[in-house]
């Protein structure tokens, strides 16, 4: 059966002088780097043989020689105090924020203008904090919160949950622009398509009940309008921004989306931004938490990154 050391009375003082000593210096050496005496360092090593029931090393004319089992136990030993070390280090990393897991979520705009940027600057500053990021519709995303999946959120708090649930750090208005395929005849160079004039058109929407789907519908009564007649509806993005390319359909999508797919008329891009005398804005988001839920530091670090993002931009806004 095997040696059972750790039952026998291994310390890590036996596994520090065995990694001394296995970087081929001899036990007076080995005893000045542990900062002990050399019959302090005789006597482990001669511990140390007894619980191996072995001898690890034989003397020669220069000092000592590890044997072949001497070898094997201070490679391992090396490797085990290795470990302990990086142990060590996590949990100073854990503590300060400096390492774990952290899974957020995000409306599609937001993810785009804040966190995008934020993880960027994060995978150079924290390289040992691993993200993972849901892209959803608000609901989904403060479902989840609720859940306990999500450690923070920037997404809207639906009127039918009890927003004293939630703590929340308000942000911006998400501005709307209306997109359509490059070469569409409302694509034309300093021209103002008149809302009539996109009422003539197909519209790619969001299913009812959805935060944009309302936020257009009471835009358009502002105007005394309705959507138009013929609407195809659709939750992807990227579905919308397929059928842009290939139809004469207008889809109402967030700004920050539509500047990331599209060009401005005249530039070479399948899919541009329609000016227009339209104006629709999706009321202010905000980073959105449990209220009984503490945030681990790592979750506390990837939220300063975005709540820093997020103010930079409303400086170079204002």
């Amino acid at each position: 059966m095997p040696i059972d050391l750790l039952r026998q009375g291994l310390k890590l003082s036996h596994l520090r002088l065995a990694a001394a000593l296995g970087e081929g210096v001899g036990i007076s050496a080995a005893a000045n780097k542990l900062g002990i005496t050399q019959p302090a360092a005789s006597r482990l090593a001669s511990e140390l043989e007894r619980l191996c029931g072995t001898n690890i090393y034989t003397r020669t004319g220069r000092g000592i020689e590890l044997t072949e089992a001497g070898r094997s136990f201070a490679h391992r030993s090396a490797r085990v105090l290795r470990e302990i070390g990086d142990a060590g280090r996590e949990i100073t990393e854990i503590g300060q924020g400096l390492s774990g897991h952290v899974t957020f979520g995000s409306v599609t705009g937001p993810s785009i203008d804040y966190a995008i940027p934020s993880i960027r600057r994060l995978r150079l500053s924290y390289p040992n904090i691993s993200i993972g990021i849901e892209v959803a519709a608000s609901d989904v995303l403060v479902s989840l919160l609720q859940e306990g999946r999500l450690d923070f959120a920037l997404c809207r708090i639906p009127p039918d949950v009890d927003a004293s649930r939630f703590r929340q750090i308000p942000k911006l208005d998400e501005p709307i622009s209306f997109v359509a395929r490059r070469g569409h005849p409302l694509a034309k160079p300093d021209f103002a398509a008149p809302t009539e004039a996109l009422l003539l058109y197909d519209w790619i929407v969001p299913k009812p009940g959805t935060i944009l789907r309302t936020t257009v519908e009471r835009a358009l009564r502002h105007e005394k309008r309705d959507l138009p007649q013929r609407t195809l509806t659709t939750s992807s993005y990227l579905f919308t921004l397929a059928l842009v390319r290939q139809t004469n359909g207008i889809a109402p999508i967030a700004s920050s989306v539509a500047r990331s797919f599209a060009g401005e008329i005249g530039q070479e891009a399948d899919i541009v931004i329609l000016a227009t005398d339209l104006s629709v804005s999706v009321e202010p988001y905000a980073l959105v938490m449990s209220a009984d839920t503490e945030l681990t530091p790592a979750a506390e670090t990837v939220l300063g990154e975005i709540n820093r993002t997020f103010q930079n931009e409303r400086k170079s806004v204002t």
